[in-house]
């Protein structure tokens, strides 16, 4: 089942349910109008990994919460390997249809007030020839969504290091995350990464 329309946050949140009920094991991709990823990986129907912005689990939660409108796409073939990380007792259905920790941060950023932030590295032109490489190797590990996060990722790191991690933080397997870091800083020539 694929949907490719952009609908409101609460309308992923109900197809994510429906995957739920209809026991679906496999991978909801989600693409926010803003291009921001997230992955929801399901076995018959329970949410074993939720990723978002290289955040895992709960704080993955509320890093999706902050998507306005996005497309959900489901794909059967595409099932993490389980890493026994599955979500310790949170049910991580119900934090999606809580809008308390989104309320709960709006708040508390209101009541502080803007935080200081440390400046950061002007992001950095990366050659075409890298940024394909890194796709493929993304790809092996994460399926079609490479491009996407690849892309994404580029567009805020500072220079191949940065960027190789950041593209390693989405992979839900340690092991591979460590393997695609290796194989990144080989073929790209920044060694151990």
């Amino acid at each position: 089942m694929t949907h490719q329309e952009l609908m409101p946050f609460d309308g992923i949140v109900d197809q994510l349910r429906h995957f739920r009920d209809q026991r679906r094991t496999g991978t909801a991709f989600i693409v926010s109008d803003d291009n921001r990823m997230a992955q929801v990986h399901m076995d018959s129907g329970n949410i074993v990994m939720l990723l978002c912005r290289g955040q895992r689990g709960e704080e993955a939660v509320a890093a999706m919460r902050t998507m306005l409108r996005a497309s959900v796409r489901f794909d059967d073939s595409y099932v993490a390997k389980q890493t026994g990380t599955r979500a310790a007792g949170v049910n991580l259905m119900d934090l999606l249809n809580d809008p308390a920790p989104l309320g709960a941060h709006v708040r508390s950023a209101a009541r502080t007030g803007p935080q200081p932030t440390r400046p950061r590295a002007a992001p950095a032109a990366f050659a075409r020839d890298d940024l394909l490489k890194l796709e493929r190797m993304l790809a092996v590990h994460i399926g079609p969504m490479a491009t996407i996060v690849c892309a994404e990722h580029a567009s805020e790191a500072s220079d191949l290091r940065i960027l190789v991690m950041a593209l390693a933080a989405d992979i839900p397997d340690k092991k591979q995350a460590a393997d695609f870091r290796l194989e990144a800083g080989r073929a790209l020539g920044l060694g151990a990464v």
